[in-house]
């Protein structure tokens, strides 16, 4: 099996926003050279838009995209970053705590799971509320 094919022989494909940011790139780049040679730039009026809607359109979702993805982008890396290092500095100042170098933070908290008599408990609770209330 070649590098970069999973067991069905297909292309995998990087899915990072490096990857959106760069395709997000490169579609700003197209729609920058349709507007260049559309009708706008020829005539040299904004008049025109209504004939360069296409690549104006093409620009506002791709640098709408280009926007999050660097936003998403920034947030993974440097803000992740410098999110373990003010850990571990706290982790050094604490006695008895060994700082791990290898830690990792989750990036997304994760959500608390309910038994099913919790969740009953819950709504019986709601329903006697409402009822009490009425």
């Amino acid at each position: 099996m070649a590098k970069g094919q999973d067991a069905a022989g297909m292309q995998q494909v990087a899915d990072g926003p490096e990857f959106r940011l760069l395709g997000n790139l490169f579609g700003v780049m197209i729609a920058s050279a349709g507007l260049l040679a559309g009708t706008m730039m020829r005539e040299r009026s904004f008049d025109y838009w209504l004939e360069d809607i296409v690549p104006l359109m093409i620009l506002a979702i791709t640098l709408r995209g280009l926007l999050l993805n660097a936003i998403s982008l920034f947030q993974s890396s440097m803000a992740y970053d410098e999110k373990m290092e003010m850990l571990n500095k706290v982790l050094a100042q604490q006695p008895g705590q060994s700082v791990v170098p290898d830690l990792e933070l989750p990036l997304l908290t994760k959500k608390r799971e309910y038994s099913e008599e919790e969740v009953l408990e819950a709504v019986s609770k709601r329903i006697q509320e409402k009822t009490h209330h009425k």
